[in-house]
């Protein structure tokens, strides 16, 4: 286990938060981002991140069901961002199976993903996918630039979000677009406490941070990013009638509050897709 400064500021003030699965979740009294700390060390992180897609019965066909409409959104908004210009080229960071590669294939991108998981490259690699084994650290940015580069649930597991958004960048041609779906579960733990439950939501040791919008707007900015969106994205579809018919709810319930209210208010405690640009 090490000790780790705030991902966003640096600083050294944790305030408790809550614990989870005995790990200590934490918020920075100087910019408010929300991590684990300490944690394990990055070598002990690989190893559950290798089984992190079979986990509870997990499989292709479960996380495909539980990603479709965000990755039919996403491609629709990829497709929309390049103005005409045709498909460009895209890079899924944390792909797991491969499904959204294989999407933006299907729409004519030059599609390629990268995942720490032997187990999930084993199989994207198996269906055909240009996908390699690895982490966004590991990539080195003079082997192209792309037009896109999406992270789907992935930002939250990284032990350097900052650096990974400071890799993104670089990975970007000018004017070239960074799609992040992240969870914001601090507020439903904070809703939940009263009645001795909701911290297990952090799902600690496998997600490290928790993004509010502000927070992670910031830490987008700091690396370079500018036009930053938020907005409540179609909700996932979890497996079992109850985790799917509370996703989709209060996802549900999350877009229409931000269409009535002309995109202002943003419901807290579901997740959220970001979208960002690197100038020109």
């Amino acid at each position: 286990m090490i000790e780790v400064p705030c991902g966003l500021c640096g600083r050294n003030e944790p305030e408790p938060v809550a614990s989870d699965n005995g790990f200590r979740v934490c918020r920075c009294r100087g910019c408010g981002l929300v991590y684990v700390n300490p944690r394990p060390a990055e070598d002990e992180l690989l190893v559950l991140y290798g089984e992190y897609h079979s986990r509870d019965g997990g499989d292709r066909d479960s996380w495909a069901t539980l990603m479709r409409d965000v990755f039919r959104e996403s491609a629709g908004i990829l497709d929309a961002v390049r103005n005409g210009n045709g498909p460009g080229r895209v890079l899924d960071v944390g792909c797991g199976f491969g499904d959204f590669v294989s999407a933006m294939r299907d729409r004519g991108w030059h599609a390629e993903g990268l995942d720490p998981s032997p187990g999930v490259v084993g199989a994207a690699t198996g269906k055909g996918l240009p996908v390699r084994l690895g982490t966004v650290q590991s990539l080195d940015p003079t082997a192209g630039q792309y037009d896109a580069v999406t992270m789907f649930y992935v930002l939250e597991h990284l032990p350097d979000p900052m650096g990974a958004l400071r890799k993104a960048y670089d990975l970007l041609a000018p004017g070239g677009i960074l799609l992040v779906r992240v969870p914001h579960t601090t507020p439903a733990v904070r809703m939940l406490a009263p009645f001795g439950i909701g911290a297990s939501l952090y799902d600690a040791p496998y997600h490290l941070y928790d993004f509010s919008p502000t927070v992670l707007r910031k830490m987008m900015m700091k690396a370079g990013f500018v036009e930053t969106r938020t907005f409540p994205g179609m909700p996932t579809r979890p497996s079992g009638f109850g985790p799917r018919t509370t996703s989709v709810f209060f996802g549900t319930l999350a877009r229409g509050l931000y269409s009535a209210s002309g995109g202002r208010f943003l419901l807290p405690g579901v997740s959220k897709t970001t979208v960002a640009r690197k100038p020109d």
